[in-house]
């Protein structure tokens, strides 16, 4: 098991990756993605790799901030600092969405430095996603998720046939199906699984082959089969948030006696919560999955679906109380947690609600705030 866990830790940690090297040398194609309302069956089954892009490796952001206000959040700052290293070198495209305001300033200044140093790929291409869930919003998803497909397919002179696609859905839906049995094992006593290792894992399985993103994941529903992390009286925790990548910042708290064996985050289980209806016609399908999946705090009118879900894991994980982490300046973030609060109030959920950048979780500050918080919910307890 410990083999297998610094494998993806390493996986997790870098930006390239051996997988990526040896699918390029097979003359694979890798194209970008920022968010989890972009369908990676699209990408794949027009012959790509999709990569999450992620932050991880950036020590600063003095590049970056030259292109954003100091008031964006560190996420994006990091992002486009090594795109101005020159990072992302290996991608064939970059794919953005229309998640939030800091995101969509990303999308015009990489245009720029494409235009002006010739960084990064030529194909930049926007997604815009609805930001309500309702029945007019689908009809526009889904022509959308129809323009991305024709898009792909004049730009790199490919089709993408439907029985690709089909074939793509049924991967995707297969690893969205083992990861839902590793976190489930976070549910049981003793826990199987920590937090900050199911946070590498989504770091790694997110930005490497799929192929070998099943294998490593049948590997550890395997090994994690009778396996405990469990400490005597730790607090069971909840994990919500946006853009989550400081491993440090996780693995820090579960250090101090407590373990998150739930989450509510872009990389966890909003990524595997459903799956695409295989019945169906795949482009309508894939509207309907990415549309109505667990959402974040993008979409306005989706918080009582998020706070249904909110609810029932903290009954069946038999959580104890939830930390929510916002990026400093994310405003979508802000409001939710406003709300979040208000909610778990009402059923005597301890709640911890912390602001930070991307990195630097660790701080003696956050070391003191988290230490507190886990002593009172202990005292709750007692």
């Amino acid at each position: 098991m410990n083999k297998t866990l610094e494998k993806i830790k390493s996986l997790a940690r870098s930006t390239m990756n051996p997988p990526l090297v040896d699918a390029k040398k097979n003359g694979r194609r890798i194209m970008g993605y920022f968010c989890s309302y972009i369908p990676e069956e699209i990408i794949h089954a027009a012959g790509f790799i999709p990569y999450r892009i992620r932050a991880v490796g950036s020590e600063n952001t003095i590049r970056g901030d030259k292109y954003f206000s100091p008031l964006n959040c560190t996420f994006v700052r990091h992002c486009f600092d090594k795109v101005l290293h020159d990072d992302y070198a290996f991608l064939d495209g970059v794919v953005f969405l229309n998640g939030c305001d800091h995101t969509r300033r990303m999308y015009d200044n990489w245009r720029d430095v494409r235009q002006e140093l010739a960084i990064g790929p030529e194909f930049l291409y926007m997604f815009v996603a609805p930001h309500v869930l309702t029945q007019n919003s689908l009809q526009q998803y889904n022509k959308e998720l129809d323009k991305f497909k024709k898009t792909l397919e004049s730009t790199f002179q490919i089709t993408v046939e439907e029985k690709n696609l089909t074939a793509s859905i049924k991967l995707y839906n297969y690893k969205r199906i083992l990861l839902k049995k590793l976190d489930q094992k976070r549910s049981r006593h003793p826990v199987a699984i920590t937090g900050s290792e199911l946070l590498n894992v989504m770091l790694a399985i997110t930005a490497i082959p799929i192929e070998d993103a099943i294998a490593l994941l049948e590997t550890l529903d395997q090994l994690t089969e009778d396996r405990s992390v469990s400490q005597q009286g730790e607090v069971r925790l909840m994990l919500m948030g946006g853009c989550q990548e400081d491993l440090d910042h996780i693995d820090m708290i579960e250090k101090m006696g407590a373990l998150f064996v739930a989450d509510n985050l872009c990389l966890g289980a909003r990524h595997f919560h459903s799956e695409v209806d295989e019945t169906e016609a795949p482009l309508e399908a894939l509207a309907k999955r990415y549309l109505y999946h667990l959402s974040c705090p993008r979409m306005i009118n989706g918080f009582s679906q998020r706070m249904e879900f909110i609810t029932k894991t903290l009954d069946d994980y038999n959580i104890e109380a939830v930390i929510a982490e916002k990026l400093k300046f994310c405003d979508l973030w802000g409001g939710e947690i406003f709300l979040l609060k208000k909610e778990l109030k009402k059923n005597n959920i301890p709640i911890l609600a912390m602001e930070r950048e991307l990195f630097g979780g660790t701080s003696g500050q956050i070391k003191t705030r988290v230490q507190a918080f886990i002593e009172q919910v202990r005292g709750k307890r007692e």
